[in-house]
């Protein structure tokens, strides 16, 4: 596998938001992938922490929990 296969850089040959992404980066073996959970309303997230008013103070593993939970 090459590593430019998996380069971050290539989300913008994307017109349309994917439900899965790859990720390789440096010069790492593993392919991280990534799932689309959520789209937010830009108005809806603070720019700076990346979190909704509700998430305000957590860590990025309970937001993450927290989404899972509620999708199932």
């Amino acid at each position: 596998m090459t590593t430019a296969a998996f380069d971050p850089r290539n989300l913008e040959k994307y017109s349309e938001p994917k439900s899965l992404l790859h990720f390789q980066w440096g010069d790492e073996t593993k392919v991280y992938r990534y799932a689309l959970v959520e789209i937010i309303n830009e108005l809806d997230i603070d720019a700076t922490t990346k979190c909704k008013k509700e998430e305000q103070g957590l860590t990025q593993q309970q937001i993450f929990k927290k989404i899972c939970q509620e999708q199932h």
